[in-house]
């Protein structure tokens, strides 16, 4: 491995234009420094190898080769020992490499996990239109990545040296970041109407139906949400960089394919893991930003002082203490900053932070399977509100509530949990919005929270497009 660094290099902005014009670039973007989290961005392209797939059907493919199709051999009764992330455990062992510089990312696999790959994890029925046809799973396998980090300043150019010799991965590198600017000419972005894929009436009554449930003792909660979809035209780098201003957030990220766009501004954490360390960031309860700052105030301790809120948060922090418990070194897990409120530019939200040793043995996969999907945004118990959300939302979720981030080759990981995310593909871009169903929910206030956490990106839409 061999590192470069740089004191002077183009703004974020610049990074995100110049790398996000390569083949297949990502950008895991720290675009809010919140209370200890967002230290470091990271930029990428051109990978050597991608790996993606769904329903049990995977493909790994060198970028400049022929795809190798790949079928898993589980049948419907088998359980997870032959699925995606077996087959992307086994070959990522093929690059496994110690990483000493103390940057927590040097390079690895960049991607995302659908929700729907929660069903290769649990058995659920098989209910929603699955109209957006999004994998269940892609990771493309970056050996030269840049990493910015925010305390320092400093623009550090990595390179592994396993497609080509460091040497040629790091001109490389530095010809990216330092080609002269090319003129924005961009042509405006235009989009059509927003259409939801379920009517109020009908978000309503699917809140009592899951008070019907909790009543009965069949659920504790259930994250319940809604997707907005439109035409739309327009460069998904200048979308991004958009939303990224509009609404900064500490695990935004861009993950550019060939065949669509992953664009997440995230405050959620799914895992952070840095050697044996793991950890997890739920989020539950939210309120919106005051107009000054007193009613921002007044809305932040009504939050603070919500026995709902603090119920709903506290049902996760177990669900996920039990969910770390399961791979990590006993008597180690740990909650710390419980009910916690992080600030962001539409909303105020109640977080904690659930620690723990990871126990000899278990790797960075071990700590995917126990995890996902987060519990923040299924409910409690895990499966049977999965069950539930199948039964109750039209359409399959897609990269929403799935998690964007890395896994490293030294085994190290960073994964977000995808809301404030959108899917561009086929002309049509969608975004979701939901939130946890309890039994002292009320279904107006509920809908009105899914317009909320939804309302940022969608004016950021609305303000850089014209209308189709």
């Amino acid at each position: 491995m061999k590192i470069v660094a740089l004191q002077n290099f183009p703004a974020v902005d610049e990074l995100i234009e110049r790398f996000g014009a390569r083949h297949l670039p990502f950008v895991l973007d720290s675009s809010l420094s919140n209370d200890g989290l967002g230290e470091w961005s990271f930029f990428g392209a051109d990978p050597f190898l991608v790996f993606e797939g769904k329903d049990g059907r995977y493909v790994e493919y060198q970028t400049s080769g022929s795809a190798e199709p790949r079928q898993s051999t589980t049948d419907d009764d088998a359980t997870i020992s032959a699925d995606g992330l077996v087959l992307l455990r086994e070959l990522m062992a093929k690059y496994s490499s110690a990483n000493m510089s103390g940057i927590p990312f040097v390079g690895g696999a960049v991607g995302f996990i659908a929700y729907d790959y929660g069903r290769q994890v649990e058995l659920l029925p098989d209910l929603t239109d699955d109209d957006r046809g999004i994998p269940d799973i892609h990771f493309g396998f970056y050996d030269g990545i840049a990493a910015l980090n925010h305390q320092t300043g400093e623009l550090s150019l990595i390179a592994l040296g396993i497609r080509a010799d460091e040497d040629v991965v790091l001109d490389e590198l530095q010809a990216i970041v330092s080609a002269p600017p090319k003129p924005v000419i961009a042509a405006v972005p235009q989009r059509d109407e927003w259409e939801w894929n379920i009517e109020r009436a009908d978000y309503l009554q699917a809140v009592q139906r899951v008070r019907s449930y909790i009543a009965s003792g069949d659920v504790y909660q259930v994250n319940l949400s809604q997707r907005a979809k439109c035409r739309y035209e327009g460069c998904p780098v200048q979308l991004y960089q958009a939303l990224r201003a509009g609404n900064p957030a500490p695990y935004s990220a861009l993950i550019r394919t060939d065949g669509f766009t992953v664009l997440s501004t995230s405050p959620e954490q799914l895992l952070r893991k840095q050697g044996r360390r793991i950890e997890t960031r739920p989020i539950k309860g939210t309120r919106p930003r005051g107009a000054t700052p007193a009613e921002d105030a007044l809305n932040a301790e009504a939050l603070r002082t919500s026995e709902k809120d603090r119920a709903e948060l506290l049902m996760i922090v177990d669900l996920e203490r039990n969910d770390l418990g399961r791979v990590a070194e006993f008597g180690s897990v740990c909650v710390e900053q419980l009910y916690h409120l992080e600030h962001y530019a539409r909303v105020i939200h109640q977080t904690a932070q659930v620690k723990a040793v990871l126990a000899e043995g278990n790797d960075v996969f071990d700590c995917i399977y126990a995890l996902f999907p987060g519990g923040s945004i299924t409910g409690a118990p895990k499966v049977r509100a999965m069950e539930v959300i199948e039964e109750l939302e039209s359409t399959r979720r897609g990269i929403y509530t799935g998690s964007v981030g890395y896994i490293g080759f030294d085994g190290n990981a960073e994964l977000n949990i995808a809301i404030r995310s959108l899917q561009l593909k086929d002309g049509y871009l969608d975004y979701q919005v939901g939130g946890g169903i309890v039994w002292d929910s009320d279904p107006e206030s509920e809908y009105q929270e899914t317009l909320d956490k939804g309302r940022a990106i969608r004016e950021t839409v609305d303000a850089l497009c014209q209308k189709l």
